[in-house]
Formats: C-alpha cells, sequence, structure tokens
C-alpha cells in the first residue's frame, strides 16, 4: 500500500497546475496521474463533485510508485476546506504540505475568469467581486491556513509566494525539492506556463461546447474520457482577459488589508508588496 508522503493543498489559480507538472519532471517524485483527487475534501461529497470516495480507489492512484522517495498530489479545495485538516492528519502521519499563494485580488479575478471560462459564471466581475461572494471569500487566507498551522508543524509547510514562481520558477521548484527531500540540483524544464487565464470570445458559443462536453463525457467508458477534444474545440473560442480594473483592483485589495496583515505574521513572510 502505498499513499502520498506531500500534498498540494492550494490556493487555486496560484499556480498550483504548473507546480504539479513540474514536480513530476523529477525521477524520485511520483504524482497521482488525476491531478485533483480531492479526496480529503468531504464537503464535495454532499455536492457530488468526488470521483475518488473510497479509500481503495484512492490508494489506487499511487499503486504505480515504485521506488520515489516523494510520493504526492495536488488538491486545491483542501486549503479551504474545514474538514480536510484532520482528515489528512488522520491518515497521512508525517504528512507535508505546499501551499502557494498569489495577491487575493489577483486569484479572485482569476478564480471569476476560470468559472467563465467553464461556463459556471454569468454574472459581471463587479458584482462576482463583492464581500461575502465565492471568489473574495475563497481568497481569505488566514482562517484557512490558520487550520493547518494549528494542525501540523511548521516544519512540515511549505509556503511559497506565486509572485516567486513568475519570478525564477527554476529556483522555487528546486527549493520543493530541498523541502521533499529528493535531489535539488535535478534541471527542470520551467518552460510552459500551465493553466494560465483565457475569457470567451462567445459565452453562449462556450457554454454550449462546455455543456456539450460534458453530457459526452459522461456517456463515453473511463478509458475514452481524456481524449482532451472539448478542450481543443474550447481553445478556439477563447482570448486572452482584460486586466481587473484598477478601481475593483484597489477597493479589493483595501477589504484585504487586514487578512493579508494577518496572513503575513502568520507565514512570517511579508506580504505588504500586494497591497502596493
Amino acid at each position: 500500500m502505498t499513499l502520498p508522503n506531500f500534498l498540494i493543498i492550494g490556493a487555486a489559480k496560484a499556480g498550483t497546475t504548473s507546480l504539479y507538472h513540474y514536480l513530476r519532471q523529477h525521477p524520485d517524485v511520483y504524482m497521482s496521474p488525476v491531478k485533483e483527487p480531492r479526496y480529503f475534501w468531504s464537503e464535495g461529497l454532499a455536492e457530488g463533485r468526488l470521483e475518488i470516495v473510497s479509500r481503495e480507489a484512492y490508494e489506487r492512484l499511487f499503486s504505480d510508485a515504485t521506488s520515489q522517495r516523494a510520493v504526492g498530489e495536488a488538491t486545491t479545495h483542501y486549503l479551504n476546506s474545514p474538514s480536510a485538516p484532520d482528515r489528512i492528519a488522520a491518515d497521512l502521519p508525517g504528512v507535508r504540505l505546499v501551499v502557494s499563494l498569489r495577491n487575493p485580488a489577483d486569484r479572485a479575478y482569476s478564480s471569476y475568469l476560470g468559472r467563465l471560462q467553464g461556463g459556471e459564471e454569468r454574472c459581471g466581475v463587479e458584482e462576482a467581486m463583492r464581500p461575502f461572494s465565492y471568489y473574495f471569500q475563497s481568497s481569505l487566507y488566514h482562517p484557512n491556513l490558520s487550520r493547518y498551522f494549528d494542525r501540523f508543524a511548521r516544519n512540515r509547510i511549505k509556503v511559497i509566494l506565486f509572485d516567486d514562481l513568475v519570478a525564477n520558477p527554476h529556483a522555487v521548484v528546486q527549493d520543493l525539492y530541498e523541502f521533499l527531500g529528493v535531489d535539488p540540483t535535478f534541471d527542470v524544464d520551467v518552460t510552459t506556463l500551465h493553466n494560465r487565464a483565457a475569457v470567451p470570445r462567445s459565452v453562449v458559443a462556450n457554454r454550449i461546447v462546455v455543456k456539450t462536453g460534458l453530457f459526452v463525457h459522461r456517456l463515453l467508458p473511463s478509458s475514452m474520457r481524456d481524449s482532451g477534444i472539448t478542450g481543443r474545440i474550447q481553445r478556439l473560442l477563447l482570448r486572452r482577459p482584460e486586466p481587473l480594473s484598477p478601481a475593483i483592483r484597489r477597493q479589493l485589495l483595501e477589504q484585504f488589508r487586514d487578512d493579508i496583515g494577518k496572513t503575513a505574521a502568520l507565514v512570517g513572510r511579508p506580504l505588504s508588496h500586494w497591497l502596493a
């Protein structure tokens, strides 16, 4: 039986997909073939959004791991989940945790763009970014991170900043290799930035493609579900997004100010540049 000894727990839209692909390049690192198993995200069960439910199914994700020293998976839902820290601690004693933090205003906007691209969002950006909205609440790091810092030893939690990942991905990933106990001198290829934000040229056409793809996905046998045809079609309908309005961004940062200060104190990293 092989289970992960490290997890990337979030934050969503903070470079976790790129981290997943960079880490899996290392010959001494095994990553789950399913990027987001969501197994420890109990809240997803009630929402009907879990495919990996049983312990046996979760263990099968790591059955191909052989002699790799670091075995992991990446599920961004874990960071904001009230139940995940206790479940992880119970099932994975000694686990190491990796969390990537991004300027909360930029993270919230990127999350909004992702749901717009996925056909899940119809609100305008100003309405979507209001306090107590999903995008706003899921960008408040301190209450969610506190649950992990209360439950796990600090030396088992590695906090990285999205800013650093963008500025010097090679150094960030090599530092992660060292944290995971594998050779940090491995020459990782970080030339590709994964899961970049995009928005539909036509919201209606994009929604039709997404819904059709989901319907066909449910009809196909599991062996044929990852063909990527829907994604290739959808990419033809997407374009680079406009930046978040400076006025909305300033307003958001002022609303996030208190949480940014508390998060900085919690993780021991200066974050005042987020408010600049």
